[in-house]
């Protein structure tokens, strides 16, 4: 076992050293007053060894007060263990059971100093008994009997070696258990200061909360006030759009209405005939009028759409003839170019829940794109059934689109940025129209391209489902 010098607990050293001065001048006090009682006359040794211990007291004390723990706790444990020793001076050896008291100075030994003290202590007073057992004569005392000087030494011997043991085993114990007092303690106290800058940081993280919250509060009220302006705002643009868009359509119609009136009947101005730089003008004012009413047609849907005005009337419609009457109008749309028309759908095919004009509208929007930017190859229109929908879609060998385009041209007045659809004038509406009629049938609309190798769009739409008594089940999606 590793040896140490230190005290067990400078602690326990000033809360014992204290109680035992004064325990020991008190009897110092009585034992001085009980000579002077019996007017001790013999010799003025029993008066030295009095005096002798209040000089300790008076020795440890002062060395107490100067915080030298361990000086005073080694003055006051030799005095224990050597003065009752040395009472056989005044009183001799036989019936002197002072001189037991010297385990009392073994055992403070390692209480007050450290646990290897009181075995150094042992040895000293041993000496002592000894030395004055070997040589009576030095004190001027008759040599006392052998047997008495082998049973006090050998009892003093047991008695004080016992005492040392028990102490220094006592002393590790303590030292163990204090040491681990105290590191308990200092553990205790490292927690308690983690625990009060843990509580700083919280309390700085509370307050930080509050005022993040009081930020996100004002912010809260900013936005809920930036958002009613804009719904209002948005609200004005869409009646502004429905309403400006509705004026527009009623003279352009006129417009369309005489131009084509005019192409058709030169002869109602007097039949005066019409020069063909002239007509060719009057179908170009034609052209222009039925795009710009397209593109009004299309800001009146997407105004309709936006403020929640657009109605559907749905309704258990066939969907070959709807098909078959968009193949019609791609045939007429690829007129002469070298482009394959392909159907790609089966007869019969089950009826959907849908308002047929939008359906339309969707149709040929999307068949209308495939052939205006297709100039070799083929387009097809195809269809197949699900569970519970029908996925309809229009393919086409075109200029394909850019992945990174195939999301931004659902978007409102988005275009595909390339040569070959620049030359192919467009409002950029009709794929985001599209995409919200279907959205409003309860379907979903997607494209599949590659660029140079054409695309495929595709849409979804709820099947009519055919009960058991025969009656028409309208389900969109499964139960």
């Amino acid at each position: 076992m590793q040896r140490t010098n230190t005290l067990p607990d400078e602690n326990l050293a000033a809360e014992v050293l204290p109680p035992l001065l004064a325990v020991i001048g008190t009897i110092a006090a009585m034992s001085f007053g009980l000579l002077l009682l019996a007017q001790w006359r013999s010799s003025l040794s029993p008066y030295l060894l009095v005096c002798t211990l209040v000089l300790s007291v008076w020795a440890s004390s002062s060395l107490f007060q100067r915080g030298r723990l361990r000086q005073a706790g080694a003055v006051i444990s030799y005095t224990l263990a050597l003065l009752p020793i040395c009472s056989i001076i005044p009183f001799g050896l036989a019936n002197n059971t002072l001189i037991y008291l010297a385990t009392t100075g073994v055992i403070a030994a390692g209480v007050l100093i450290s646990p290897q003290a009181p075995l150094r202590v042992a040895r000293v007073a041993l000496s002592v008994l000894l030395i004055l057992l070997a040589f009576p004569g030095l004190l001027g005392h008759e040599r006392a009997e052998p047997g008495l000087n082998i049973a006090v030494g050998m009892t003093m011997v047991v008695l004080l070696l016992s005492a040392a043991a028990l102490t220094w085993a006592a002393g590790y114990a303590i030292h163990g258990t204090i040491g681990w007092a105290l590191e308990t303690s200092r553990k205790s106290e490292r927690r308690e200061k983690l625990f009060r800058a843990t509580q700083a940081d919280f309390e700085g993280t509370l307050r930080e909360r509050d005022q993040l919250n009081d930020r996100l509060y004002k912010l809260t009220l900013d936005l809920e006030t930036a958002r009613a302006e804009a719904e209002a705002a948005y609200r004005s643009k869409s009646s502004f759009m429905a309403t400006m868009s509705h004026e527009l359509r009623t003279p352009l119609n006129i417009i369309i209405g005489f131009s084509s009136a005019m192409i058709d009947h030169p002869e109602m101005y007097d039949g005066q005939p019409i020069s063909e730089a002239i007509t060719a003008d009057i179908v170009e004012i034609k052209r222009s009028g039925q795009h710009l009413l397209g593109l009004i047609n299309d800001i009146l849907d997407l105004a309709r759409i936006e403020a929640g005005r657009l109605e559907l009337n749905k309704a258990a419609v066939p969907l070959v003839p709807l098909l078959d009457e968009t193949i019609r109008t791609a045939s007429g749309l690829l007129k002469d170019r070298p482009v394959l028309l392909r159907r790609e759908y089966a007869n019969p095919l089950p009826s959907v829940l849908i308002d047929a004009v939008r359906v339309r509208q969707v149709l040929l929007n999307l068949v209308s794109n495939a052939c205006k930017f297709t100039m070799i190859g083929e387009v097809a229109i195809g269809a197949r059934v699900e569970d519970y929908e029908v996925i309809i879609w229009v393919r086409d060998t075109g200029i394909g689109i850019a992945d990174g385009d195939q999301t931004r041209i659902f978007n409102q007045f988005e275009q595909v940025e390339s040569h070959d659809a620049k030359q192919h004038t467009g409002t950029g509406l009709g794929l985001s129209i599209c995409r919200w009629l279907v959205d409003l049938h309860g379907g979903k609309m997607w494209v599949e391209s590659e660029l140079g190798k054409g695309s495929i769009f595709s849409f979804t739409l709820p099947r009519v489902q055919p009960a058991l008594n025969g009656n028409a089940v309208h389900t969109t999606e499964p139960d």
